[in-house]
């Protein structure tokens, strides 16, 4: 009763609220009333791990940058793809998944079930085929660029 009175007399004041784009939209296509919903989380998320393969892809090529420049070009196809190409088309393809199936199945679909082995699985498989799968988790991105003058 007294915190009413409070509100009343304007004492107590509601805390301001405040609004954030947590989820994009989607309109169903099949029924008109329905809709898709994308968390930002399914978005950041993966998109984390995709800003990581890049700045591992921006290293490699900073390493071959500054090593011997006499090395023959790589002959498997897979060493010429980026990781983040393959993480990148791999997020496509979890996001068609999830999209298909909540069509298919007329419920809710957990966007992640279905972007995390879709991101995981191509990134780890390419660096295990151009054996960088250890050094990418435990090397650290320092590029280290050779002294002008060597002393002899």
């Amino acid at each position: 009763m007294f915190a009413k009175k409070l509100h009343l007399t304007g004492l107590i004041r509601d805390a301001p609220k405040l609004s954030l784009p947590g989820k994009l939209v989607f309109p169903s296509m099949q029924n008109a009333g329905h809709f898709s919903m994308l968390g930002l989380g399914d978005v950041v998320m993966p998109g984390l791990l995709l800003c990581f393969v890049l700045r591992y892809d921006a290293y490699k090529r900073a390493q071959v940058s500054s090593a011997e420049v006499g090395l023959p070009p790589p002959l498997m196809y897979y060493h010429r793809v980026t990781y983040f190409h393959c993480s990148l088309i791999g997020y496509f393809l979890g996001l068609l998944t999830a999209t298909v199936s909540s069509e298919l199945f007329r419920a809710a679909q957990p966007a992640l079930l279905y972007l995390v082995p879709f991101t995981l699985l191509p990134l780890v498989t390419m660096a295990y085929l151009k054996g960088d799968l250890r050094r990418m988790w435990t090397e650290p991105f320092i590029v280290s660029t050779p002294p002008k003058f060597m002393e002899v």
